[in-house]
């Protein structure tokens, strides 16, 4: 078994990162009741993602000349005082600074907790604790949006970012508890540090990487968008309601993306990625049916595309860049994902409040098509 205080610092992890899952799908509604402005509701959540990426490209400097402990305990409480902003200040400004708070102290949770877990981890279970810490992550990313609207519905908004403040609290209180705090790791060209600047820049730049993360990207932008407004368009209750949605997404994804793991090492990538493109893009074609039955298998078949489309894309970027640029690729994967849970989210508020978000959701299926030629037209693809 691994030791009780990384078991404690993956723990305090998962609190830190469910602030933000039990925001991101209530933070649109609640700009959009702020603001009597449905164009705008997608603001926040852009400005969260812009400071995850920020905090995520300073953080490997930070952790060259802090402890990880008190670095973890700083971005909880930033978070705290966030999530207590979001409860009890309803004015635009005010909700684009807790905003930015929240997005730069879940970026300084996710990089200070895996520094940590490679710092404590005992010799040949590298392995074993990456595995944990994916789980870690992937737990509030399943239960939180759901349980966030199934709060907003019993008690409102403030008790959705109330409930953040809570796990926040509760992961400084962990951190503090530990036994003793992990040491900062070394900076290495290839290593963390190295993926804050020249090491993203070489793997951006790396043939073939462009191609792979645009793709990658626009499939993240569909996840942005449709955590942040399945609650406009599939209502926050019965059956086929958002919060079922989101929970079949979140499960069949995460079974996804480690059935995608051991599949790809057999048989490449880009023969699971290309048909999980097509699976999901007629599965968020689906939405459009507007039955419970329908919204069910559009989320599990969409869930399970992302899935091996995320696996797919960090291995498709890492043998394009080249193994010795995996720092560089982690980053880049990163920020693709964040750049998409805000992008998405962004853009669809006002093309929602143009067109209709129902019909809106029509460009989910043509992101995952874009995607789908993107990946086609790379013959060279490995």
């Amino acid at each position: 078994m691994l030791s009780a205080q990384l078991l404690v610092l993956l723990l305090a992890g998962a609190l830190g990162m469910a602030a933000l899952s039990l925001a991101l799908p209530v933070l649109p509604l609640t700009v959009a009741a702020t603001t009597h402005d449905p164009a705008s509701s997608g603001l926040v959540t852009g400005v969260t993602a812009a400071f995850t990426i920020v905090l995520e490209l300073l953080s490997p400097g930070l952790l060259h000349r802090f402890r990880v402990r008190p670095l973890l305990l700083a971005a909880m409480l930033v978070q705290l005082i966030a999530m207590a902003g979001f409860a009890g200040i309803r004015t635009l400004p005010a909700m684009l600074v807790c905003g930015a708070l929240t997005g730069a102290g879940f970026g300084l949770v996710v990089t200070a907790t895996v520094a940590a877990v490679g710092a404590l981890v005992p010799p040949g279970r590298a392995g074993e604790a990456i595995g944990y810490f994916g789980l870690c992550a992937s737990v509030p990313t399943i239960l939180g949006p759901p349980l966030a609207l199934l709060l907003l519905d019993a008690r409102g908004a403030g008790a959705v970012f109330l409930a953040g403040a809570v796990t926040c609290a509760a992961g400084a209180i962990s951190v503090v508890l530990q036994p003793a705090a992990p040491p900062a790791p070394a900076a290495s060209p290839t290593g963390a540090a190295g993926a804050g600047g020249a090491g993203v820049l070489a793997a951006v730049g790396s043939r073939g990487v462009p191609r792979v993360w645009l793709a990658f990207a626009c499939t993240t932008l569909t996840y942005g968008a449709a955590v942040s407004f399945t609650p406009v368009v599939l209502g926050t209750s019965g059956p086929g309601s958002a919060p079922v949605f989101l929970f079949v997404f979140g499960v069949t994804r995460m079974l996804a993306r480690v059935a995608a793991g051991r599949a790809v090492d057999r048989i490449g990538e880009r023969p699971l990625v290309l048909p999980s493109l097509a699976a999901g893009a007629v599965a968020l074609a689906l939405l459009q049916v507007h039955a419970a039955p329908a919204a069910v298998v559009s989320a599990a078949c969409y869930g399970a595309a992302f899935g091996v489309v995320q696996t797919g894309a960090f291995v498709g970027m890492l043998r394009w860049a080249g193994p010795g640029r995996s720092a560089g690729v982690s980053g880049i994967w990163n920020m693709a994902v964040d750049a998409g849970i805000g992008g998405g989210a962004l853009a669809m508020g006002p093309v929602g409040a143009a067109v209709g978000f129902s019909r809106a959701f029509w460009l989910l299926p043509a992101l995952f098509a874009l995607a789908f030629v993107l990946r086609l037209t790379g013959a060279g693809d490995v």
